[in-house]
């Protein structure tokens, strides 16, 4: 079985009348660029030996410049207003004479480049839009000119609002292994939302292929440019996994925003421990939920205070002693502030020492004889450290936190009238018998990153945030990036319907309500760009198993045909799955399969035998033109061909597994392949074969209905059933689908 490459919009389109004119434009704004490249170079080469700050910005000036020489489309169209061109591009470009050739995609003068469309032309003339591979003109496409923005101002001119032709163009070229920047194409509903305020919360729903990620990708880059109070803050790109991060991290470079810092989930506790275990899920919801912070300060403060009676101390020969309720007054005092624990400590540290000196110096003087020791030797006393490492001891995180869940004693004090006895349980858990052994998990992570902040009060924060699956964040999770973000300034991308794991809710607010104090601003994206519609449609039937509130959006990808389903109880489904991937290879479709987690390293192992160049998708290796993808990771992730492996095993084997399904049969811009046994999961039970009413060599059955006296003989082979019989998996499931929309009222119903 092959799949024929799709003939793309480009290699079918006339060539432009002003192709030749746009392309040499386009090849002298290359050119200029190259030169300043090289003006950059030499400038740097002299600089570099004498002032340190002038080098530091002709570096970042030639980074920039590298960037954008070697990372795609340099320029993606012009605007005509009033007689006057504008050429719009991935950067600035000026001539010799400092004269603007090319104006960068997120200066205000590019504003109607994006916004403008045929029925709403801002007042253009002529909206002009390139696709170009490796510098050369493919297609010179007019969206806007003058005639179409005369016509749409006609009131009796009706209709639906069409879609670019350039998008469709660039939506049926393959993927690489890698997500690209998509700013030449950007729609106006995406511009809108990429240039919104950043001083809220701003949620971008969209379903599966709608853009969420380059919008929130292009518009932490916008803001970075258009915003210097901002670049000094410091704009925080947040992905849900290292494999995504691989997957995404090459776009903002590409657009001049180097300074952004992008990190995975998981990486924001910067402390000692990593995840090595992982919890069941009920232990998971206690670990992420927001009564986990309450019980964490609870469980410090149960290690604070002072039950002993009065401090005796000896000091210089003297013997001296420090009241039990002024020891306990000062720690209440310092308590009371509102401090880190450490730095607290060093407080209490310090007001102890003054109250013990001083009780020392009353006494010599009530028993005449000279002071003769001093305040820093009272506090090198190891009466002295010892009773304040009783009364406020010092921590990490990890030890606390290990010492906390394997303490009965201490869990029910910290989570009395905050956790049930069995929420209690679920954290009890043995120490190992070294803390680097500790089995640590990734909602521990985010229960030592609160202890850390409780201890130390120290956390990097910036100017705005942009998180990406949002969905799936547990509260301590969004409590870790409140701290990183404390102007409350997010965009937070994400779709309900694909929430998988311990957290699915129904709206944004119960999400948000962790991030800031304001309430969060939902913008929804309704067209898919990336997922074929044949595809969406399909998925789109297990969501009334998942969010019955939710429907998908509306694609206008046309991809290269409709899913296939691939089912077979005899012939193995591994074998059947990778020769289907590697026929979609070979006709050049950048291609995952998509596994279940609990089979991935075992299937890994197989399929590397027989194709030792596939990617591991689970250790962000995407640079291969095949991919074996765990289905907790690929979520954000697209690839030309998904082959589903043993749909129905990943929709059963946990309570998420009809969601995961979603995310997967949504990973595809061109194919979607499912192959499994003889069974498929609850939502696409349509798509089996039809069962043979009555088999060939079956002998006589006789039919009894009630209805009469008559017995029917069914010895004679139905023509029909002989048929249906001899077709194919494919043709079988088509007849089965044309039959069953008839006998529900017509041919106009979907396929699926």
């Amino acid at each position: 079985m092959t799949i024929a490459p799709a003939q793309t919009a480009d290699s079918l389109a006339p060539r432009h009348p002003e192709h030749g004119a746009e392309q040499a434009y386009v090849s002298r704004a290359y050119d200029l660029l190259d030169k300043g490249l090289a003006s950059v170079e030499h400038t740097y080469q002299s600089y570099q030996e004498g002032n340190r700050a002038t080098a530091t910005a002709l570096r970042r000036a030639l980074d920039i410049l590298r960037n954008s020489r070697g990372s795609g489309q340099l320029v993606f169209g012009r605007i005509d207003q009033d007689g006057e061109p504008l050429y719009i591009g991935r950067r600035r470009v000026h001539d010799e004479s400092k004269n603007l050739v090319v104006a960068s995609w997120h200066a205000p003068a590019a504003q109607k480049f994006y916004e403008a469309t045929p029925e709403d032309s801002r007042g253009l003339d002529l909206k002009r839009v390139f696709s170009e591979q490796d510098r050369v003109l493919s297609r010179v496409i007019d969206e806007i000119t003058a005639t179409t923005a005369a016509d749409v101002l006609d009131p009796d001119l009706t209709g639906p609002t069409p879609v670019s032709d350039a998008l469709l163009a660039e939506l049926d070229r393959s993927r690489d292994g890698a997500m690209r920047e998509v700013v030449a194409t950007i729609q106006a509903e995406q511009f809108r939302i990429i240039r919104a305020q950043r001083d809220q919360v701003l949620v971008v729903q969209g379903g599966p292929g709608t853009g969420k990620t380059v919008v929130g990708l292009h518009r932490a880059a916008w803001q970075a440019f258009n915003d210097e109070a901002l670049r000094r803050a410091g704009i925080l790109v947040v992905a849900p996994s290292s494999a995504f991060l691989a997957y995404m991290s090459g776009v903002l470079p590409s657009l001049d925003a180097s300074d952004v810092l992008q990190v995975d989930l998981r990486s924001l506790y910067a402390g000692e421990a990593t995840a090595t275990g992982r919890d069941a899920a009920d232990t998971a919801r206690v670990k992420g939920s927001a009564a986990m912070a309450l019980v964490l300060e609870r469980a410090l403060e149960a290690r604070r205070g002072w039950d002993d009676g009065d401090l005796e101390f000896s000091l210089g020969g003297a013997r001296a002693v420090l009241p039990g309720p002024r020891i306990r007054a000062l720690i209440d005092d310092v308590a009371n502030r509102d401090l880190p624990h450490n730095q607290a400590r060093e407080v209490l540290r310090q007001a102890l020492s003054a109250a013990a000196f001083a009780a020392y110096t009353e006494a010599q003087a009530e028993a005449g004889r000279a002071v003769i020791a001093t305040e820093p030797a009272l506090r090198r006393l190891s009466t002295f450290t010892n009773a304040l490492d009783r009364m406020w001891p010092t921590f990490t995180a990890e030890e606390l936190l290990r010492s906390l869940y394997g303490t009965q004693s201490w869990l029910v004090e910290a989570t009395s009238g905050v956790l049930t006895p069995d929420e209690r349980a679920r954290l009890f858990r043995e120490p190992r018998a070294s803390i680097v052994d500790e089995p640590w998990t990734v909602d521990d992570l985010f229960c030592l990153d609160e202890l850390s902040f409780l201890l130390n009060g120290e956390v990097r924060t910036y100017g705005h945030v942009v998180v990406d699956e949002a969905q799936d964040l547990s509260p301590m999770q969004a409590r870790a990036l409140a701290r990183r973000c404390p102007e409350g300034s997010f965009t937070v991308l994400g779709d309900l319907a694909q929430a998988t794991g311990p957290w699915v809710r129904d709206e944004w607010y119960e999400l948000t309500d962790h991030l800031a104090s304001t309430a969060a601003t939902v913008e929804t994206l309704t067209i898919g760009y990336r997922v074929p519609a044949q595809a969406l449609d399909l998925a789109a039937r297990l969501l009334p198993l998942i969010s019955p509130g939710l429907t998908a959006p509306r694609s206008v990808r046309r991809g290269a045909g409709p899913p296939t389903v691939h089912l077979d109880a005899a012939e193995p489904a591994e074998d059947r799955a990778l020769v289907l991937a590697q026929l979609d290879v070979e006709s050049g479709l950048t291609t995952a399969i998509v596994v279940p987690d609990e089979s991935y390293d075992a299937l890994l192992a197989t399929f590397r035998a027989a194709d030792p160049a596939i990617g591991d998708g689970a250790g962000g290796d995407f640079g291969q033109p095949l991919s074996l993808v765990p289905a907790s990771l690929v979520k954000g992730l697209e690839f030309d061909s998904v082959v589903v492996l043993k749909p129905t095993d990943l929709a059963r084997t946990t309570s998420d597994g009809q969601g995961l399904l979603y995310v997967a049969m949504t990973r595809c811009t061109q194919i979607l392949r499912l192959v499994d046994g003889d069974e498929l999961p609850e939502g696409l039970e349509h798509l089996l074969p039809p069962r043979e009413v009555v088999p060939p060599d079956e002998p006589v059955v006789a039919v009894d209905d009630g209805s009469s006296d008559e017995v029917v003989d069914r010895s004679e082979p139905d023509p029909l059933i002989e048929l249906i019989g001899s077709l194919d998996d494919d043709d079988r499931r088509l007849v089965t689908d044309l039959v069953r929309r008839l006998l529900q009222g017509g041919i106009h119903d979907t396929l699926f």
